[in-house]
């Protein structure tokens, strides 16, 4: 019994054939899905013999889904939204119009007249209050008159009109621009039409500024005497918005770079650092900003005076200090100084180094392993220059205590551990040029105490550093004029004369 075979069905229409190295169903080289069909001699069908096969429906593909992406449709435009479906009255629809509206310059002619609809203009308390004057005496069926006269800008008036047919809440895209969104807030707040305000003010809290944008905001919010939005407000810094004073804001914030550099930050947190730190002094600043840098710089100066003091105390076991923590202090302390240097401040810098006999004991007592001597001595060379040139004027007090401190160290690190501390001689002459000089601003008496300590640390030793005789000996220039003057007063001296004489 012969079984017919029945010709191949085509393709569902979920079944797609592609070629291009895609997939292609049903697969290349095989036929396609067949029915068996068994008959009898009376060619009925009769079953399906013994190797017949199974009939199955052509199994099916799923459709694969199509990007139907729709066509970009650009942003609605201001007139677009007023007139659209579903603003019901429409902007332009001159049918059912029942205000006209003139608009007369600040100068030129006046401008057409504008087709309105009273439904829309009622979202004016400005339009409101005239539209309740006038209606009880608008003649039947004859459209109702308004004139704004002294209009600036009469194309922003048309604007902002036009927004008072947007039934819905104003989107961003009503604006194209800080300044144009300026100039319809002007209009806006002069029609009181707050709905069209607040949307001024959502979008200029959103978007970026510049410095003109900025100043321009600000003139006009304190030009109409509005109450700006929490956000705006706090964008501005205003005190409504502001929790906190802007002087405290940037005391946190500078703190917090300090405490980056002065913790071995990359090279960009420390350029970034020294640009606020310059605009705080710069002219247009407050004053009160200058504060802020002597304080945090200050602070961080106390705070790196005593880590360095806590490494100090640690040398008694030598492997117990850290010397990553040493490398960062020594950095940042010299770091320190040039900008309080650089910024006029470091008048209180100087005051504190000069009170600080705990860190000379600790310096004396670790001078053999002691990895700081070349940090302190650049800060000691940096204030005495200072102090010698004028950049600085400390009190009498303060330059006393710095030398009275600071020399005997000086004298017993220069002396005896020569390999680290003041290695050119173009330094060590700069030092004792320094000491020098200010040892000749003190007064006699001072000048006797320092002397006193000078010859007591310095002379004793074989290279005798460092040398003050210059210092020295205009002391004592200055000792021997005093007594020849106090003797001229006293008439003493020709009686010497005559004694000797004899």
């Amino acid at each position: 019994m012969s079984v017919p075979i029945a010709p191949p069905e085509p393709s569902p229409p979920g079944v797609m054939h592609s070629r291009h190295g895609h997939e292609v169903w049903p697969p290349m080289g095989t036929s396609s899905p067949c029915r068996f069909i068994a008959q009898g001699s009376s060619g009925a069908a009769t079953g399906l013999g013994p190797r017949a096969v199974s009939v199955r429906p052509p199994r099916k593909r799923p459709r694969l889904a199509r990007w139907n992406a729709a066509p970009y449709l650009p942003r609605r435009s201001l007139e677009a939204m007023a007139t659209g479906q579903g603003a019901s009255p429409r902007y332009g629809d001159e049918g059912t119009a029942d205000v006209i509206l003139m608009l007369r310059p600040l100068q030129g002619p006046p401008l057409p007249p504008l087709l309105l609809h009273s439904q829309a203009l009622r979202r004016s308390e400005f339009f409101e209050a005239r539209l309740s004057e006038r209606w009880s005496v608008m003649s039947q069926g004859q459209p109702l008159e308004i004139t704004l006269d002294k209009c600036v800008n009469p194309s922003t008036y048309v604007r902002c009109l036009q927004l008072l047919y947007v039934p819905n809440r104003i989107k961003h895209t009503a604006f194209d621009d800080v300044q144009d969104a300026l100039g319809i807030l002007e209009v806006a707040a002069e029609l009181l039409f707050h709905d069209c305000v607040g949307a001024c003010m959502r979008y200029l809290e959103a978007v970026p500024w510049t410095v003109e944008n900025e100043t321009a905001i600000r003139e006009c919010v304190a030009s109409l005497h509005l109450q700006s939005s929490p956000d705006l407000a706090a964008r501005l810094c205003a005190p409504e918005g502001a929790m906190r004073k802007p002087v405290d804001v940037m005391k946190d914030v500078l703190g917090e770079l300090l405490a980056l550099v002065t913790n071995g930050a990359p090279s960009k947190a420390r350029d970034i650092t020294e640009r606020v730190l310059l605009a705080n002094v710069h002219p247009s600043a407050s004053s009160a900003f200058g504060g802020v840098n002597e304080l945090a710089l200050l602070k961080e100066f106390q705070g790196n005076l005593g880590q360095l003091k806590s490494q100090l105390r640690k040398f008694a076991n030598f492997f117990s200090w850290n010397a990553h923590q040493v490398t960062l202090a020594c950095s940042a302390l010299r770091w320190l100084i040039d900008e309080l240097f650089s910024l006029q401040i470091a008048d209180m810098s100087i005051k504190i180094f000069s009170e600080e006999q705990e860190l000379a004991q600790l310096m004396v007592s670790r001078v053999y392993q002691n990895p700081f001597t070349e940090t302190l001595f650049q800060i000691l060379v940096r204030m005495l220059q200072a102090l010698h040139k004028g950049e600085v004027i400390a009190p009498r007090s303060v330059r006393l205590a710095l030398i009275s401190t600071w020399l005997p160290i000086i004298a017993k690190l220069g002396n005896d551990h020569n390999d680290n501390f003041g290695r050119t001689y173009e330094i060590r002459r700069n030092v004792e040029l320094s000491f020098g000089a200010v040892v000749e601003t003190l007064p006699m008496l001072d000048q006797e105490a320092v002397f006193k300590i000078w010859v007591g640390a310095c002379l004793k030793c074989r290279k005798a550093w460092p040398d003050l005789s210059d210092a020295f000996d205009a002391w004592c220039s200055k000792l021997r004029a005093a007594q020849r003057e106090s003797d001229l007063e006293l008439g003493t001296a020709p009686l010497i004369s005559e004694v000797c004489s004899s």
